[in-house]
């Protein structure tokens, strides 16, 4: 059966032994997901060179093979030439003042991070897709620094693999079916594809017996939940299933006569009591709506100066596939607060100064503690993987340790918000933007070059 072809394929011999590339007059060849037939070329030449005929490189929609890697992937017999990696957002920033926290922020620092490793990367939008050509027009940010560019537009072919910034939780409502059909593309990789809901995350860990120790009991909040957790708990947070950065958390104290001392933490801190159960889920109906949320148990965490504090984990794949701590801090709630998280007003510490004063610079303890905390993240991601059967480049964990030095998992996000700037060491910052690239070339199938 005669089949068309596009253009020529030009391969050096010495190339073709090196990608054990069997002998063929015709070869599939594929960038991103475009993938179409061409005329193989085998030339002699010692160098290990290819080149594309103008007609195959329009069809596959590739200007510059520059940075690009070639591979032949004996399962489906394509010669793969890339990684073509796209980062997805909702949006596109572009403010005219520079806020190193800010989303725009990020995308620019990864953008310049990607220019430097040996693949394509683009930013793009749901908005900014061709499916009937599956290309993409994508973005890269062009300019001297980080304050002084614009973000330049090209053609590109859709990626190999997508790595999920979308920023918001509105944001992903609205492009849902977008990310389904990227999903369902032949050779397209997606990780981080969502935010996490806190009960589903709950009800994937208890699966695995290991991890049982250190969750807090959490049930779905109604009123018969409520009335148990208040009469085994002294202390109770009641959580949005799918909220963040803080927003909208209830905590709930338990005095001794039965009276629940409530506080909301939703546009600053608002106070108040209730007699019983059911009077809290009438007080506190208002500040909850219609969401959905659960009801946890309160640990008795240790403090630092006096607050309270949690251990934030940014626990990320590396360019080998291997799951690592790529930073590790911790976030102490302001004076009188309960809440650690940054957006709340907390304070961020190194782990090494508040373990020594935790655990009254036992070095054995710490040493300990500290593999216990990998031990802990490595079985959440396992977990969340295996039982939730999706893919995670990066996860967020909030890991609390109580007066007995015990950890406890708090909360686990899909999608960690990351900042420029730091007091930190500039190398861990790079590291926790670095990292995610690369492990989108591993799982393209390509080599972390240099």
């Amino acid at each position: 059966m005669l089949m068309d072809t596009i253009g020529q394929l030009y391969v050096a011999n010495s190339l073709i032994r090196r990608l054990n590339i069997p002998p063929s007059k015709v070869v599939k060849v594929r960038v991103g997901v475009k993938a179409v037939y061409s005329n193989l070329v085998v030339r002699d030449s010692k160098s290990m060179s290819y080149m594309l005929s103008p007609q195959l490189a329009r069809a596959l929609n590739l200007k510059t093979r520059n940075k690009l890697q070639i591979r032949y992937d004996h399962n489906d017999e394509t010669i793969h030439i890339g990684p073509i990696i796209g980062i997805l957002t909702d949006f596109l920033p572009n403010q005219p003042e520079f806020d190193p926290k800010s989303v725009q922020a990020e995308l620019i620092y990864l953008s310049k991070i990607g220019q430097r490793l040996r693949a394509q990367y683009y930013i793009f939008t749901p908005g900014s897709i061709n499916w009937s050509n599956k290309t993409v027009q994508g973005y890269i940010y062009r300019g001297s620094g980080q304050e002084q560019g614009i973000w330049a537009a090209s053609s590109f072919p859709l990626p190999d693999v997508v790595y999920d910034r979308i920023s918001t939780r509105r944001g992903e409502a609205h492009t849902r079916r977008t990310k389904k059909k990227l999903m369902n593309l032949p050779y397209l990789n997606y990780f981080n594809p969502s935010f996490l809901n806190k009960w589903r995350v709950h009800g994937l860990l208890v699966q695995n017996e290991s991890l049982l120790p250190y969750l807090p009991e959490t049930l779905l909040l109604n009123l018969q939940n409520l009335t148990d957790m208040s009469n085994r708990h002294r202390t109770l947070y009641l959580k949005p299933c799918n909220g963040s950065l803080g927003n909208g958390i209830i905590k709930v104290y338990c005095n001794k006569n039965g009276i629940l001392h409530y506080t909301i933490y939703k546009n600053g801190k608002h106070s108040g009591y209730a007699n019983n159960p059911a009077e809290l889920i009438k007080a506190t109906r208002s500040s909850r709506g219609r969401r959905p949320y659960i009801v946890q148990q309160g640990i008795n965490l240790a403090t630092f100066n006096k607050s309270p504090f949690d251990i934030r984990v940014i626990y990320q794949k590396n360019g080998e596939g291997e799951w690592l701590i790529s930073k590790k801090f911790v976030r102490v709630a302001p004076l009188g607060s309960s809440i650690a998280n940054l957006s709340k007003g907390g304070s961020a510490e190194t782990s090494k100064r508040v373990f020594s004063t935790v655990l009254k610079k036992n070095k054995q303890l710490i040493e300990a503690k500290n593999q216990e905390l990998e031990i802990i993240c490595r079985t959440v991601a396992e977990t969340l993987e295996t039982t939730g059967q999706k893919l995670y480049g990066e996860l967020g964990l909030d890991i609390g340790i109580d007066k007995e030095a015990k950890f406890w998992l708090i909360e686990v996000n899909s999608k960690p918000r990351k900042t420029t700037e730091t007091r930190l060491s500039k190398g861990i910052v790079l590291n926790t933007f670095r990292r995610p690239l690369q492990y989108a070339i591993f799982l393209a199938g390509f080599k972390n070059l240099k």
